[in-house]
């Protein structure tokens, strides 16, 4: 039985009010709204678009948007441009000339209201012999009554193109086009403004296109003259130090080429499959083709530059005003990213240059936002997966976003090592120069005294012999000088390793200071768990037969979880008992074993595999401190751990071999993980240099492991490890070689 009466289909209605929250209330600035329109301009295949200012010294001042774009015709001005949300860009895709449309949302018109209380459009095609003009006062959506959208009514004009001085519409010379004139200005265009928005300009169309056929004129009617002119800066580039350029093509391939300042290439491209240079992620990037140049334009005023071309004062503007990374899609920017100003810092290159503010020379240098002009290229066709916000502030940050993050990341991590092993190479060719007042320490300032002290009795001595005793004695002292210099680059670089191992150190202090009192918490959670259980069978409190089955699964996954955290709690005090950190004869069968049984729980838990074949006689044995081999195979496992997470559970091995040849011991240790990042072979021993990334890209981890291990088989125990080819599982693989000893030792 039918108990509904259909009252008929009926759809949404839209309030004017709507029209504010996405013109206004979505465009947070002017400049963001400017920007809209010069892309409109663009998208009508305009050569030219111009942005002109009057009465800038009066109460009154006027914008004036002029291009010489295809313009439009009564049909497309009433059902494109005054239909909100219009899908016409995003259905066509190109202009006639083959831009691919920037725009394609449908509501950058409404953005106007950001500007202005009125605005005039004025309107005309090639062919048209009229001209059309459109009146929109603002403030009719300010009503407070409540009005539906389509009930809010802008004049539409038509003029008679004759009576327009000819060929003077919009742009003289050009009989075609769109003119906005905005009235009722609603910011105050001081000179701080304008010279913003002249900036937001020259960030809009990238600098590193330069057959884009498209540009921008800027007039403040005579207000600031030096404003004035066509926007452009790309010749600045030229100037950069270093170049990189990077690019994954449609095959999903990855590349890596940098240029030093003369346009050599000083790292030449190895293309490696997307899967192998980003491990942990699907063999084709659903961020999709593209390309990324970075310039490192570090300390130019210093460098030898055409000074004739490049003035110093002029590049240190260039580079103020277009520091950053930015992203661009189609040759038009995408905002914020790569804000002069540091907001639009989506790498996070400021805060990686904060917290390692060492010198190019240091081991854990980085790129400062502030030394880079870089950007990213889209398309709106070639990236897809890639969507601006609704707003236009930016990519909406899906799994495509966060890899074009981590691509973009790691080749900034591949720049940074390869000026750096430049600058450490000319270092080393460079007479060592000791200037005193660089020196910190007050070892250095006692040489500066001591030195001036001896310049001064030579030049006041007359004898002969004392001159020349001074010489040799001021010879030494700038020798040790020197030396000192160098001790202190060296203490240097050494504390800020050491500061990270002494968090490292803390928080190894904090397990042992608690780690007892967790154990004891825990054996009592465990005796409690299981009288609790012993009571709930015996039917103490009852329960029906299905609860206390339920109860005890329960019960069952508690206490494997505590016996989970007892067994990696004990494993953790036991490697800080005071025989492990004494230099010894051990067995490193033992400590595999050993090892091994503490992460059994931790390896069952994450389904992996462990095949542990012993070759040797009688056990590998070796003179060293057993907490170091054990903290070696423990990083190597959880590293393991890490490269494993996104294979297939059937497929997670770790593979452990020792074996003798001579008086060599061999360890050797391979997992079936992601294996290592192609290009970043020759960095993974490095201290603080980690490949472990987040969805978003930004690196995580202490970056210590590796280096911890090489540092305990190399110093500590005389041995080698690297990184060897890989094996038949297919991951990360070392070989690690170290003396062995007779057992009678």
């Amino acid at each position: 039985m039918n108990i509904r009466n259909s009252l008929g289909g009926h759809p949404f209605s839209v309030e004017a009010r709507v029209a504010i929250q996405l013109g206004r209330e979505s465009i947070s600035s002017s400049l963001v709204a400017i920007n809209e329109l010069v892309k409109n301009a663009y998208d009508a295949d305009a050569d030219e678009v111009v942005i002109e200012f009057s009465g800038l010294d009066s109460d009154n001042p006027v914008l004036t948007v002029t291009d010489d774009g295809d313009g439009m015709d009564k049909e497309s001005l009433l059902t494109r441009w005054m239909r909100i949300g219009t899908t016409h860009k995003y259905e066509v895709g190109k202009s006639a000339r083959e831009r691919v449309y920037t725009g394609a949302k449908g509501l950058g018109r409404l953005g106007i209201d950001r500007l202005c209380t009125r605005l005039n459009l004025f309107t005309k095609t090639q062919e048209s012999q009229k001209i059309f003009e459109v009146d929109i006062d603002w403030n009719k959506y300010n009503l407070v009554k409540s009005v539906e959208l389509d009930s809010v009514r802008h004049e539409v004009y038509e003029i008679d193109s004759a009576r327009i001085e000819e060929n003077f519409f919009p742009i003289k010379g050009k009989s075609k086009g769109s003119q906005y004139i905005l009235s009722g200005l609603k910011d105050k265009w001081d000179e701080e403004f304008l010279s913003d928005l002249r900036k937001e300009l020259s960030l809009l169309v990238s600098p590193f296109s330069k057959a884009l056929g498209f540009r921008v004129k800027f007039d403040t009617g005579g207000f600031l003259p030096e404003l004035d002119g066509y926007v452009a800066s790309d010749h600045f580039l030229e100037a950069a130090e270093w170049r990189l350029e990077a690019e994954i093509t449609n095959d999903s391939k990855v590349s890596v080429t940098i240029y030093d300042s003369n346009g050599e290439v000083s790292l030449a491209p190895k293309p490696a499959d997307w899967g192998d240079w980003m491990k942990n992620t699907e063999k084709a990037p659903q961020c999709g083709p593209l390309t990324f140049s970075v310039y490192f334009m570090r300390n130019l005023s210093s460098r030898e530059v055409d000074t004739n071309k490049f003035k110093p004062k002029e590049i240190r503007a260039f580079l103020k005003s277009n520091q950053g990374v930015r992203v661009y899609r189609d040759n038009f920017r995408v905002k914020p990213y790569g804000e002069p100003s540091g907001d639009g810092d989506w790498l996070g290159l400021a805060m990686r240059r904060v917290v390692n503010p060492e010198s190019i020379t240091m081991e854990n240098w980085k790129i400062g936002y502030n030394q880079v002009v870089g950007a990213v290229f889209i398309g709106r066709e070639a990236n897809p997966n890639l969507v601006d916000q609704t707003n236009r502030e930016g990519l909406t940050e899906t799994p495509a976003y966060f890899q074009l993050r981590k691509f973009s990341l790691k080749c900034i991590e591949l720049f940074e090592k390869h000026i750096q092993a430049h600058a450490l190479a000319e270092k080393q060719l460079r007479p060592q120069k000791i200037v005193l007042s660089e020196v910190l320490d007050e070892s250095a300032s006692a040489y500066k005294d001591v030195l001036e002290r001896i310049g001064k009795l030579k030049d006041s001595s007359v004898d002969v012999e004392i001159k020349k005793q001074l010489e040799v004695i001021e010879s030494t002292l700038a020798e040790e000088n020197q030396r000192t210099a160098f001790v202190k680059g060296r203490m240097d670089q050494l504390e800020a390793e050491k500061d990270t191992l002494a968090n490292l150190a803390s928080l190894g202090i904090l397990s042992v200071s608690f780690g007892h009192e967790t154990l004891a918490a825990i054996s009592n959670a465990i005796t409690n768990g299981a009288l609790l259980r012993s009571k709930v069978v015996e039917g103490f409190f009852m329960l029906p037969q299905d609860v206390v089955d339920f109860a005890n699964r329960r019960f069952d996954s508690i206490e494997k979880s505590l016996n989970y955290i007892k067994v990696f709690g004990n494993f953790s005090l036991g490697n800080v008992k005071r025989d492990k950190r004494n230099r010894r004869v051990i067995d490193l069968s033992v400590v595999v074993a050993n090892v091994l049984s503490s992460f059994d729980e931790m390896l069952d838990k994450r389904k992996i595999k462990v095949s542990f074949n012993d070759v040797t006689p009688a056990g590998l044995k070796i003179k060293a401190y057993e907490i170091d081999w054990e903290s070696i195979f423990a990083n190597l496992i959880t590293n393991s751990c890490w490269a494993l997470s996104d294979t297939p559970a059937e497929h997670r091995r770790i593979n452990i071999k020792l074996s003798l040849e001579e008086d060599v011991g061999v360890i050797e240790f391979e997992d079936s993980g992601c294996g290592i990042e192609a290009g970043v072979e020759n960095h993974v021993f490095k201290a603080t240099f980690s490949t472990k990334r987040n969805r978003k890209g930004d690196t995580v981890g202490t970056g210590m492991g590796l280096s911890i291990v090489r540092t305990f088989v190399e110093e500590h125990s005389k041995g080698t490890i690297v990184l060897a080819p890989k094996g038949d599982l297919g991951g990360a693989r070392f070989w690690i070689k170290v003396p062995s000893i007779n057992t009678g030792i």
